[in-house]
């Protein structure tokens, strides 16, 4: 009889000679014009239901949009601010379940200062790009706008 906890670990488990051939594609990225389109249908081939979605990083190209046309750049910023209110609103639902002492509360002041510290913390998440949710909001809201030339 197999062993429960083996066999999710077995389920889980990826082989390793597929993640490294996955890293030497990266490399290949800039002489092939395709490589995302390959490196996808692999990931989906031969990843998918195996690793969690935020454990594979394909590069993207949204620096350079940003760097060439103004309006993707006001887009990934509001994109990132999107981003910042949605952890900013997580945050605040985290600081809620911790319970206060009345020795060491620190009153309406400190109720302030929380409230700026944790929309320190928000913004700087959004801006390490920690969770991905700005860039999957960016990637699904510039599909509307028209198709840059990075090349040229």
């Amino acid at each position: 009889m197999n062993n429960p906890i083996q066999n999710t670990i077995n389920r889980f488990s990826v082989d390793e000679s597929k993640l490294n051939e996955l890293k030497n594609k990266t490399k290949e990225q800039e002489k092939n014009p395709k490589f995302q389109e390959e490196l996808n249908s692999e990931i989906y081939k031969n990843l998918e239901g195996k690793v969690t979605s935020s454990s594979i990083q394909t590069k993207s190209s949204i620096k350079e949009e940003i760097a060439v046309d103004p309006y993707r750049k006001k887009l990934f910023n509001a994109s990132v601010e999107f981003e910042s209110i949605f952890v900013k609103m997580m945050l605040n639902q985290m600081k809620k379940t911790i319970n206060k002492t009345g020795m060491i509360d620190g009153g309406y002041a400190e109720e302030i200062f929380e409230d700026f510290l944790y929309d320190e913390y928000a913004k700087k998440i959004s801006e390490n790009h920690s969770l991905g949710l700005a860039e999957q909001i960016y990637n699904t809201m510039s599909k509307s706008l028209p198709k840059l030339d990075l090349k040229g």
